[in-house]
């Protein structure tokens, strides 16, 4: 387990290497990442490579004992490599070509882009292997789906449809192309589907394909850097940055190839400020590949382009890495080091500023890393393991991107829904892909998912059928895999397993519904509406009010030895925390019901031993009751509570 930073030397005299890697040294840092944006400076002009000043610096990090992460710099084209082929920008949406000056301007499809992305690898690998401080790779930076509508990716959209569907008759008879007079004669007829007159509006099955067809584009691109990386150096991890909730590509696809998932947390900047978002990016991170993973990029200041950010509080840094290092990360890379006085992210702040002086940022990560490095032995080779499970699917993304239906609907909005509510009655979280083994897990939560086939739909019934409980969210099953809509009646393939069908439905835009369960509690229902024919099903709650007043809500249905629910609306966390305390109890899943609000409770299990994180997620101090037993590493702990100052951290071991 390390601490690292992001370390730009490029952007410094090179007399100010040995200050700056003595700080690092110093605070603890013992990983840097280089040269992920620096192609200009490797590459100067084509087919001439320099790389003698990152031979220097990765000899004097390696003097300091500090490990070296080296990026493929292909997030950055150089200047002469865009005059050479303009053609390699981007084409929007709208028909626009992208110029030159910010980054991501390239298409990914482009031949000579993969040419040249292969180019520089190859002479990195090459050049760098058995480089004594060189430990691994980051690919490339960011991934998003090769969103790019040039002719290029026209002709390729297309090659890639005859290859898939074989003939126009059966894309023509799949995807309903009557409508509108949409019906192709030749290949050459179907569009990109780029904004028109009439905004975004074209065929849904046209729409999901283009997104699964640039997000395997992109998946392509990274997998020629990894073959020959892994050809050069076979003893070097490899592994990307992602960006948490970021759902423009498959990140299941994209994770394939390489050893472990990366990601880039901020908390907050001047665009988003919601600090709640960390916790489930960092279960979604983690799930991808059901491993441990790394924070490529940790927040350790104010986040700005030409807008600065919010500074985080005394401790909330502190608080971050270690919430992330409680949900599985093994290493914690802080961005960036130094503020930069150039260019676009000047206002991007860095453990240190535009002065080089250590200050506040610079202790508090020196404070985290220190921690870290004294815990670091007890909780190596430790996992997070958890019993209930969350599942996803990115083309269940698409399909509320192409059509949102309702504002609140999309797949993260139900997510979170969720996961805020069983985090704050201490209950772990995986968020994780349909096709593992779902047995390991007491819960599955299957949000809204459109788009179900009956493969998908065999595996939730045997799931259920095994002893497994089940809760399924609105809009789930409206769909086949073409983005068309089913004729069978919903929801589809599941209807016997919930033991329920859906008699109709409503939208609910602002307005909010009141749902009576059982127990004559009220709670405000949002979002969705489904009202419910029941065939089995026991009712847990009825809508209150508008066109649904007096029909099934809530339902439970037993199926073999398990459980399955139906939730036909969405709710705040009073609504989920009600159904959830019993439907885990039931479950026989631990919870934690005096857990203080504002508290993160987090697992860690080791072969011999799990350790426990309480991480004070706001201003206020706190007091959590512990359960007898443990045996606390850091944090003031005194008999069975553990006192928390705002954005304090607790870690304490279980009795073994």
């Amino acid at each position: 387990m390390k601490t690292g930073v992001a370390y730009y030397p490029e952007h410094w005299d090179e007399w100010r290497w040995e200050t700056d890697l003595q700080l690092m040294s110093k605070a603890g840092i013992g990983l840097v990442r280089l040269a992920e944006f620096a192609w200009s400076k490797l590459e100067p002009e084509e087919g001439r490579f320099e790389f003698e000043w990152l031979d220097r610096i990765l000899a004097l990090s390696h003097r300091f004992g500090i490990d070296v992460l080296l990026g493929t710099p292909t997030a950055t084209p150089p200047a002469w490599l865009h005059a050479k082929h303009p053609d390699l920008y981007t084409v929007d949406e709208w028909g626009h070509t992208l110029g030159f000056g910010t980054r991501f301007q390239r298409c990914l499809n482009h031949p000579v882009m993969r040419e040249h992305s292969r180019r520089i690898t190859e002479a990195m690998a090459r050049h760098f292997a058995g480089n004594p401080a060189v430990i691994g790779w980051q690919t490339d930076n960011e991934f998003t789906q090769n969103t790019c509508y040039c002719d290029g990716c026209a002709k390729a959209f297309q090659e890639w449809l005859k290859r898939k569907f074989g003939s126009l008759d059966a894309l023509n008879s799949r995807w309903g192309t009557a409508f509108w007079s949409q019906t192709y004669t030749a290949w050459h007829q179907i569009p990109l589907p780029k904004q028109a007159k009439c905004g975004n509006a074209h065929n849904p099955s046209l729409l999901l394909e283009f997104r699964r067809f640039q997000s395997q584009a992109t998946v392509e691109f990274q997998r020629e850097q990894v073959r020959i990386l892994r050809k050069h150096c076979p003893n070097n991890f490899i592994t990307h940055n992602f960006m948490g909730l970021h759902n423009s590509m498959d990140y299941y696809d994209l994770a394939e190839d390489l050893d472990f998932v990366s990601w880039d947390n901020y908390p907050i900047t001047q665009w988003d400020q919601d600090t709640s978002k960390a916790s489930l990016a960092h279960d979604v991170m983690r799930g991808i590949k059901g491993r441990n993973f790394w924070v490529m990029e940790e927040q350790c200041g104010h986040g700005g382009w030409t807008v600065v950010g919010p500074r985080p509080k005394p401790g909330q840094v502190r608080a971050w890495a270690w919430q992330a290092v409680a949900s599985g990360a093994n290493t914690i890379v802080f961005f960036r080091w130094r503020s930069c006085l150039h260019g676009t992210e000047q206002f991007w702040h860095g453990v240190v500023g535009h002065d080089g002086i250590p200050r506040r940022r610079y202790r508090e990560v020196a404070q985290f890393a220190g921690e870290l490095a004294a815990m670091a032995e007890k909780l190596d080779e430790s996992v997070v393991r958890n019993e209930v499970a969350i599942l996803d699917d990115y083309e269940q993304h698409y399909a509320f991107q192409i059509q949102p239906q309702a504002e609140g609907l999309g797949v993260w909005e139900q997510v979170r829904r969720f996961h805020v509510s069983l985090r704050a009655m201490g209950v772990g979280v995986d968020v994780v892909p349909l096709d593992i083994n779902l047995d390991r897990y007491r819960v599955v939560i299957l949000p809204g998912w459109p788009i179900m086939t009956e493969e998908a739909a065999i595996r939730l019934r045997a799931y259920v059928a095994n002893g497994g409980t089940l809760i399924v969210n609105p809009r789930t099953g409206l769909k086949n895999a073409d983005n068309v809509c089913h004729e069978d009646v919903l929801p589809v393939f599941l209807g016997e397993l919930l033991g329920v069908s859906v008699d109709d439905y409503d939208a609910l835009a602002d307005s909010c519904v009141p749902v009576i369960s059982q127990n004559g509690e009220v709670f405000n229902a949002s979002v969705w509406t489904d009202a419910l024919l029941v065939d089995g099903a026991e009712i847990l709650a009825r809508y209150q009010d508008r066109c649904f007043s007096g029909e099934p809500a809530v339902t439970k249905n037993r199926h073999g030895r398990g459980v399955a629910y139906y939730f036909g609306t969405c709710g705040e966390t009073p609504f989920y925390k009600s159904f959830l305390t019993e439907i885990l109890a039931e479950a026989k899943v631990p919870m934690k019901q005096d857990l203080p609000e504002g508290v993160g409770m987090y697992w860690r299990e080791g072969k011999n031993q799990r350790f426990l994180f309480l991480i004070n997620e706001q201003s206020a101090p706190v007091d959590v009751p512990i359960d007898a037993g443990m045996t606390p590493l850091f944090g003031e702990v005194d008999g069975k509570t553990a006192t928390l100052p705002a954005h304090g951290v607790a870690l304490l071991a279980e009795n073994g």
